[in-house]
């Protein structure tokens, strides 16, 4: 890993000690911050506490942080304990290297202070004071610690070596990190993509600070259970041979009543409120595991391993989670974060083809609505695309979570910009809602939403001919279907479209594009124009 590694915790968790062996084992220069303050300021930490003051202090902390995040050859630094409180470290760390959180109970921390009493803000304690000064302390820091990307505990009971060996395990997890999504409500958590990942989560849920603490759940569905048993069996294992809960297969079935069968599980296993959810499976088994996290003792962690394009590239990103009503699509739900996105491209392999193409048609949507650059680059691609070519595929799903996120942490719950993302859904839950759930994937079902919103924005005038030829283009290209193949009723989709989760009061809500790239929000569309659009895909024209 090309950056910088950052050590943060309190005082006397070991950075310098676990630093310097981890510099060490991996060939880099070690920087104790604090030892370059007080190099440079010529006095120790006290003396500048006592003589300039915390804020003289932070000054040099912060300017001197930034100074070695921008150079150039990679660095294990060591923070000093108060660093994370400034917020333009954490934003020059980030851009430059991973954080890490060395941790230890109070109790370590306040023997190993009183080994040496030379730190500023305990001086002069005794042993009972001290400790309760570190609990207190410890509380109000943990806003800034939260900010690490993984957690690694340095105990008595093991060696510098023994801890250098867990952040080298996270290190190489950490290979496939790819982006993390930052939402308007202050929650952060990591996306990783990449090849044969998920039989090494164990890790993961460790830096994560979950194994240390909490009782493990798999969830998943009765296909990927035996299409993916093996898998399965080594996420199981990583997470202390925990049990798993299993959905039946289908949309049909993402019901509270199949939810309430999850709460019962748990329940009668005693799972409490330090429980986690591993959901394992595509978009509808997130979704209820999602909302089952979300609800059960009022919200456990739970992370995202999802098994299809579909649910890489949409479901799993953004926390939208909830379960369906006789009435309409995910009408019961919540936004709810997961602790973090695992997406193993092995799981792909025993994927319909009828479900790539479902998640082939949501990254299309990316491009349409969002960047007309990485349209073109499906445009050019299409041929690698089919053949469903590695290295493509890992940049489709790479890019498409890199827009989503980048919409959610505009518009974490959908008060404005993320409701672009709706583009083809409108038309697609009608589509599915008209056919019961049981004849189009979700994805193609949206994928022919697209070309009935694209035909509504041609026929009011908003987008050209041509752009919509060169979507729909794409989309036969990439082997999605043209045409529906039942009798299609326009009064019944005009009605299933009025009891949408997305129409607002007294209106209906449209998103439609002005060109490939673009688009907007658009309430009530005349009747007949969006009879007329149903058209295109009534008689494939």
């Amino acid at each position: 890993m090309n950056k910088h590694i950052f050590f943060t915790g309190f005082m006397a968790s070991g950075k310098s000690r676990v630093g310097r062996t981890l510099a060490e084992r991996m060939g880099r220069p070690f920087v104790d911050t604090d030892a370059i303050i007080v190099e440079r300021a010529g006095k120790t930490i006290s003396e500048i506490f006592e003589q300039d003051g915390e804020s003289a202090f932070r000054k040099m902390e912060r300017e001197l942080i930034e100074e070695l995040a921008a150079g150039e050859e990679p660095k294990i630094i060591s923070l000093g304990g108060g660093a994370l409180s400034q917020d333009s470290i954490v934003t020059a760390i980030r851009k430059s290297g991973l954080l890490i959180r060395l941790w230890a109970t109070p109790e370590v921390l306040s023997e190993r202070i009183a080994r040496k009493n030379t730190r500023p803000l305990m001086a002069g304690l005794n042993d009972e004071e001290r400790l309760a000064k570190i609990k207190t302390m410890l509380a109000d820091r943990e806003r800034w610690y939260s900010k690490a990307d993984f957690s690694v505990e340095s105990s008595n009971d093991v060696s510098e070596q023994h801890v250098a060996d867990k952040i080298l395990q996270l290190l190489r997890f950490y290979e496939s990190y790819a982006i993390s999504v930052e939402t308007s409500g202050g929650d952060r958590y990591p996306i990783f993509i990449g090849k044969g990942i998920l039989p090494h989560i164990g890790c993961l849920l460790e830096g994560l600070k979950l194994s240390q603490s909490h009782k493990f759940l798999v969830c998943t569905d009765t296909t990927v259970a035996k299409a993916q048993s093996r898998t399965l069996d080594k996420i199981k294992n990583q997470a202390g041979g925990c049990p798993v809960f299993k959905f039946r297969a289908g949309e049909t079935n993402k019901t509270l009543s199949s939810l309430n069968q999850l709460y019962t599980f748990m329940l009668h296993r005693e799972y409490g409120r330090k429980s986690c959810l591993l959901q394992f499976s595509g978009g509808v088994v997130g979704d209820m595991a999602g909302f089952g996290a979300a609800t059960y003792q009022r919200g456990v962690p739970f992370i995202q391993l999802p098994t299809t394009v579909l649910s890489m590239v949409d479901s799993s990103v953004g926390g939208k989670v909830a379960v369906n009503h006789p009435a309409g699509k995910n009408m019961i739900g919540a936004f709810y974060q997961p602790r973090a996105v695992v997406c193993d491209l092995n799981t792909l392999q025993t994927l319909a083809e009828s479900e790539v193409k479902a998640g082939i048609a949501e990254i299309v949507k990316y491009g349409v609505i969002y960047d007309e650059a990485f349209f073109k680059y499906m445009e050019d691609n299409a041929a690698k695309i089919n053949a469903k070519d590695e290295e493509v595929f890992k940049a489709l799903i790479l890019r498409s979570c890199s827009i989503k996120a980048e919409v959610v942490g505009i518009d974490e719950k959908e008060n404005g910009l993320r409701a672009i993302l709706n583009y083809g859904h409108t038309f697609g839950h009608a589509i599915e809602k008209l056919t019961d759930y049981n004849k189009y994937s979700h994805g193609i079902a949206v994928s022919l939403g697209m070309r009935v919103a694209a035909r509504a924005a041609v026929l009011l005038g908003m987008m050209s001919k041509e752009d919509e030829d060169r979507q729909n283009k794409l989309l036969d290209a990439l082997g999605l279907p043209a045409k529906v193949d039942f009798a299609l009723n326009t009064a019944a989709a005009w009605q299933a479209m009025g009891i949408d989760k997305k129409a607002e009061k007294n209106t209906r809500v449209y998103i439609l594009p002005t060109c490939i790239g673009k688009v907007e929000k658009v309430k009530n569309i005349p009747e007949e124009t969006v009879n007329e659009a149903w058209k295109c895909i009534m008689e494939g024209i």
